[in-house]
């Protein structure tokens, strides 16, 4: 099957989901008869036939009340068919795919030797402790390493298997449910079924989820649950089965399900975050802990370093200092983690290369002990509660917790003594969590999150599957399945956590799905996007004006519509704007600054001067000010006053390279051409923040306005550019 043929399951696929069935059945047949080793057609001619026969009864004038319900059915029955297609393909010609069958096909499935599998492995482990010892460890070994392969294939033929019966939706059901079935299988027999329905939507499958998260004490299940039903919402096939649809719409009626599902849309802002918060504690943190600690880390070893008896005497408290550097570093740290964020992805990132990580359950095992592929390394680190401690108390993920161990097995005989004394400690670890905050649904969310986020981010495999953190996967609580009134009276909350974390994405999502011109607090949402993200200040103002009709006294919305006047270039609007909220508030001192600067840009320059001296006096050398008193000045002619001005701020450490071109206007308009040229050539030498050098007939171009105003005629302009560049080229010889 080549690329033409995998684009034709697509446009099948397509059809289906738009309801035209007679189009997918015609291209559904054509794909099979070029096709036939995939799949047997024996389904697909029952369809045809109940199509055929709903025609010919349409073609005879009979009138069929149940037309609609029936059509709808053999849509069902057509992508259930096209989905078991897709998946056929798929074990042929996807490598990651093709090795979970091969995998799976190393044992045989039916539902009784499953449950009789599962099952009989927890009476095994009960059993253990009748044994003596050295015989138990044995045997322990014996029933872990059989059960983690049986399991690993279990995995691997859920993830491929074909679409379910509601008879096997009813068996995994009560299997995961069942007090029975140790709950770790539990919860990775439901991070099979999240892959599987991702990535071949399964109703069934879904099903099975759903009612787990609705039924099931087991929080770390339930969680799991909840990922993996909202993970599957972005499948366009979700909307294809009616009584999917019920059931969450059902689910909805619940308050506290909507809160999950709202809160869970956040955490994950949290795992996009991760490499962005690992670039900020690599640049700012980290540097600062490396620097004062007191250890010695060279490739051949960790030792401690020996304290200088003089530093005391040339600098007294030094030691104190880095102390408190070291910990006000820790804690920012900790903070961001305690906020949410993902702080070890960095780290455990480079962790993730151990052959461990080659199975693909692995990434999504809940972490133990036994784990026969981590036995050799806790076999090497048994002298030390290290272990204990991570599993009980440490803020990791369990993904992580493999890569720690398995890292830490290889390097803990060559740390020095005093280290491995450390880890005999509780404190150890740093940070801990308590057991409340461990069994809190939250932190469960987040540590599943993060497990699924390191997998679509590292495993080696992961672009030939649905990824959940894509951009168009993201927002899943836009799916038109999760439409409902609890959902839509969280988006304002959700808009605003969005503009909170600058994801523009998921904030234009939201907007275009949940967006009312009833709602001041979506209106505000808007506008900030429009003006902030898009930088489409008409469109801001269209909505910030209806926003300030209904609420005259948000000043949020005031203060917006002033800067998207500013934008769009209605200066006067602005000054008006900003006038308000200066007489509202005559002491924020930023307000009345930006009252200044749009009364200066509108060429009210009079009424800008009087508040702009008040300001410098309130607030002596404050460069802002300056800048904007100096180019008030200039518009009113008084070009020497704003020299001495610009002097003060060329002067200043705050000084900017928009303040050479402006000192040189002023220059200019008084007559001093050198020292314009001068101050010109400072500004062009100077690089901008893509790294280009500034084109100062650019610059002029966008101040020919003010400059034609002062007499400046566009060959003055011209030749002033050029007047650089010949001193220049004159300098040169």
């Amino acid at each position: 099957m080549d690329n033409n043929e995998t684009k034709q399951i697509s446009d099948i696929l397509k059809y289906i989901y738009d309801g035209m069935l007679g189009r997918a059945l015609r291209s559904t047949r054509s794909l099979v008869d070029a096709n036939p080793h995939l799949i047997y057609d024996e389904e697909l001619e029952s369809i045809e036939n109940d199509y055929r026969l709903m025609l010919d009864y349409m073609k005879r004038g009979f009138n069929d009340p149940q037309r609609g319900a029936i059509y709808q059915n053999l849509i069902v029955r057509l992508y259930r068919f096209t989905a078991d297609l897709n998946m056929a393909y798929r074990k042929q010609n996807v490598q990651f795919f093709a090795e979970a069958s091969g995998k799976a096909s190393r044992k045989s499935f039916n539902n009784d030797n499953i449950k009789a599998e599962l099952e009989g492995f927890v009476t095994d482990v009960a059993m253990l402790s009748l044994d003596p010892e050295p015989e138990r460890t044995r045997k322990s070994n014996d029933i872990y390493r059989r059960h983690n392969d049986f399991t690993q294939s279990l995995f691997c033929h859920i993830v491929t298997s074909r679409q379910w019966g509601e008879h096997d939706a009813a068996f995994f059901e009560e299997l995961l449910l069942s007090p029975a079935v140790d709950t770790i299988d539990a919860q990775l027999i439901i991070s099979a079924l999240t892959l599987a329905t991702m990535n071949n939507m399964d109703a069934n499958k879904f099903s099975v989820m759903m009612n787990v998260y609705l039924k099931t004490t087991d929080e770390h299940l339930r969680q799991k649950a909840l990922i993996g039903w909202a993970f599957a919402l972005s499948s366009e096939a979700a909307k294809v089965f009616p009584k999917l649809r019920e059931s969450v719409s059902e689910a909805l009626n619940d308050k506290n399900v909507v809160n999950e599902l709202v809160d869970l849309q956040k955490q994950m802002v949290f795992c996009l975050n991760a490499e962005q918060d690992t670039a900020t504690i690599r640049r700012d943190i980290m540097p600062e802990l490396m620097k004062n600690n007191n250890l010695n880390i060279t490739r051949f070893g960790i030792t401690e370093k020996e304290d200088d008896p003089m530093a005391d005497i040339f600098d007294p408290g030094a030691s104190e200092r880095a102390m408190e550097k070291m910990e006000e570093s820790f804690q920012k740290m900790m903070n961001m983690q305690k906020a949410g964020s993902d702080i070890y992805f960095g780290g455990f990132s480079q962790m993730k290369r151990f052959p461990f990580f080659y199975n693909v359950a692995n990434w999504f095992c809940p972490f133990y002990l036994e784990h026969p592929e981590i036995s050799s390394a806790t076999s090497g680190l048994k002298d030390t509660p290290l272990l204990a401690n991570v599993l009980s108390n440490g803020p990791f993920c369990d993904s992580d917790k493999y890569s720690f161990t398995l890292a830490l097995s290889s390097v803990i005989s060559r740390l020095p003594a005093n280290m491995k004394e450390m880890f005999n400690s509780q404190e150890a670890l740093g940070a801990t969590m308590s057991k409340e905050e461990q069994e809190s649904p939250a932190y469960i969310r987040r540590m599943i999150l993060q497990d699924m986020y390191r997998f679509f981010r590292l495993f080696q495999q992961r672009g030939q599957l649905l990824n959940p953190f894509e951009t168009k996967n993201f927002v899943f609580i836009t799916n038109d399945l999760l439409d409902c009134k609890a959902i839509r009276k969280a988006a304002p909350d959700l808009c605003f956590f969005m503009i909170k974390h600058k994801n523009k994405e998921a904030l234009g999502q939201i907007l275009a799905k949940h967006y009312d011109d009833g709602d001041t607090k979506l209106m505000l949402a808007n506008g900030i996007y429009e003006l902030n993200m898009k930088k489409n200040p008409d469109n801001a103002i269209t909505c910030l004006e209806k926003l300030s009709a209904l609420e005259p006294e948000n000043k949020r919305a005031e203060s917006l519509l002033a800067r998207a006047y500013y934008e769009k270039g209605d200066y006067t609007r602005s000054a008006e704007c900003y006038g308000k909220l200066y007489e509202q508030a005559p002491e924020n001192k930023a307000i009345a600054l930006n009252y200044c600067v749009a009364m200066a840009k509108a060429e009210k320059y009079d009424n800008a001067v009087n508040l702009l001296y008040k300001l410098d006096i309130e607030t002596p050398d404050s460069t802002p000010v300056l800048r904007v008193l100096a180019w008030t000045l200039m518009g009113l002619r008084k070009y020497e006053q704003a020299g001495k001005y610009y002097n003060r701020i060329l002067n200043s450490e705050d000084v900017e390279t928009g303040d050479w071109l402006n000192a040189g206007y002023c220059d200019w308009l008084s007559g001093d051409i050198a020292g314009a040229a001068e101050k010109f050539g400072k500004f062009i030498n100077t690089k901008d923040g893509n790294g280009k050098t500034y084109d100062i007939s650019k610059e002029m171009e966008k101040d020919k306005d003010f400059l034609a105003s002062h007499g400046i005629s566009s060959t003055d302009m011209q030749l002033m550019a050029d007047l650089y560049f010949l001193s220049r080229q004159a300098d040169s010889f």
